[in-house]
């Protein structure tokens, strides 16, 4: 599994677009249009332009990332969230959905953050300097904007590269099943 994470993880970064003369690929990745962290401790405080995406437990912390998906021509079978942490921690986070995608990146604070889901996915910690990939699949409706949390009850900062970085986050949607392998040995090749 590990394996066919970091190959899903590596293709995913270099088989964003299609072939100009060959078929469209069944694995996209998508950058943030948006994303920061609001803290507790500093309420009125926006962190939209900041390299880094922070996440605690105490004091409370919590990352917003939007995605905007192009238009799904077909079934979506699998979402991934990819992450690369910049920091070494042991505690284990939460990627929720975020029940509005009216948020503003340079305008996000703590006192003004949309509310986020009950439901969540868990997720735990990844080695420093290696992506980690979370099955957000649930959270995926179709096209349009995707905006999710990530939030944690430990006590412990983590902290992931920013959109701001050249290793920030992506969401990577599979639209089929079939032949998964060869896409994912095809880019690997072609890296």
């Amino acid at each position: 599994m590990a394996l066919a994470t970091a190959a899903l993880a590596t293709a995913a970064l270099t088989a964003a677009a299609p072939a100009a003369n060959g078929p469209a690929t069944d694995i996209t990745a998508y950058k943030p249009v948006a994303d920061a962290h609001v803290s507790s401790t500093q309420p009125r405080a926006n962190f939209g332009r900041a390299p880094v995406l922070r996440v605690d437990g105490t004091p409370e912390t919590t990352t917003y990332l939007r995605f905007k998906l192009g238009k799904m021509g077909t079934e979506v079978t699998s979402v991934t969230l990819l992450l690369r942490p910049r920091s070494a921690a042991k505690a284990s986070f939460a990627v929720r959905r975020v029940t509005t995608r009216r948020w503003a990146e340079r305008r996000i604070t703590f006192a003004n953050a949309p509310p986020t889901s009950a439901r969540y996915t868990a997720a735990k910690p990844g080695r420093l300097g290696a992506w980690i990939a979370i099955d957000v699949t649930p959270f995926v409706e179709g096209g349009g904007e995707v905006s999710l949390a990530i939030t944690t009850r430990g006590s412990q900062e983590l902290s992931f590269a920013s959109r701001e970085s050249r290793q920030g986050p992506r969401l990577v949607v599979r639209t089929r099943e079939d032949d998964v392998d060869s896409l994912v040995l095809k880019a690997l090749l072609d890296d």
